[in-house]
């Protein structure tokens, strides 16, 4: 199902970019903004393969999910067609990934006890079986960190080394970013740190803002970490809406490369398209 596969929040986000990551393909974000990117596949990783992912849903309400699924979908197509051969190849690649979730999980039963729903209901609509939440005994800090720490470990690059970390977040616990705090925890001690925010394309449009920055040849490492909180935002009154968020935190090394036959970045196609904002937005109050 189109949500069961999206990057926002839920525990399947940071499967998911393990998965994207380590695969030859191209996923397409259909609302307010949205970014192809095309990725070199790790050597050393058994590949699964997705075509495409098309995430729409409102943050208040699924009922939707259907109409804007195909519509939204197909006027970013429309307007992204005659550029999809202009694929700009970046002189990065992926060296190691990494992923955190918090260990409180709250499964399709626990549902039952919070809102008028089911397993059944839940899982035809979504996919979803079960949602990672943070229960008060770490922060999202905490889970950027960690999946920070297993990239690094993953890529054999030493914190040192790192130029660049960003993390691309929609719930930050600062106001102010969260990224120089990461950089400080991992040992990053060298990096320019900010934050991104782009809600479920932000990794992405991490992935490809810290590839142009390594590609400029003024940067050799970066880090890249998507996370998010989306379970302290959420209506839990609203079944249409809370059964669909979870929170997590997923993490990606980038290494500059001179060779553009070593690019691990093929190519990347980027678009926003204002006009959904009514069906996804979570204003301040006042």
């Amino acid at each position: 199902p189109p949500f069961a596969s999206t990057c926002c929040g839920a525990s399947s986000r940071m499967r998911l970019v393990a998965v994207v990551l380590i695969s030859c393909v191209q996923v397409s974000f259909a609302w307010n903004s949205g970014v192809t990117a095309f990725y070199r596949p790790l050597p050393t990783i058994s590949r699964g393969r997705i075509s495409e992912i098309r995430p729409v849903l409102p943050l208040t309400s699924a009922r939707h999910l259907g109409k804007l699924s195909c519509s939204m979908a197909e006027s970013v197509e429309a307007a992204t067609a005659p550029n999809k051969q202009k694929r700009n190849k970046l002189l990065a690649k992926p060296v190691g990934i990494g992923c955190a979730a918090p260990s409180a999980i709250i499964s399709n039963k626990d549902m039952e006890d919070i809102v008028d729903t089911s397993d059944e209901w839940i899982v035809t609509r979504t996919g979803i079986g079960s949602r990672h939440i943070l229960d008060g005994s770490e922060t999202l800090r905490d889970l950027q960190v960690r999946a920070g720490k297993q990239a690094l470990e993953d890529s054999g690059v030493a914190p040192e080394e790192i130029d660049l970390v960003l993390v691309a977040t929609s719930s930050p616990e600062d106001m102010f970013g969260d990224a120089p705090y990461v950089a400080a925890a991992v040992g990053a001690k060298h990096a320019f740190a900010f934050d991104l925010t782009a809600a479920c394309s932000g990794f992405l449009f991490g992935i490809v803002t810290a590839g142009q920055y390594l590609s400029s040849g003024g940067y050799r490492n970066a880090l890249v970490i998507g996370a998010d909180a989306l379970s302290r935002w959420v209506d839990w009154d609203d079944r249409n809406s809370c059964v669909l968020f979870g929170d997590g935190a997923g993490a990606m090394v980038l290494s500059a490369v001179d060779d553009p036959e070593q690019a691990g970045l093929l190519g990347f196609q980027m678009h926003s398209d204002g006009s959904g904002y009514q069906c996804l937005k979570l204003p301040y109050a006042g």
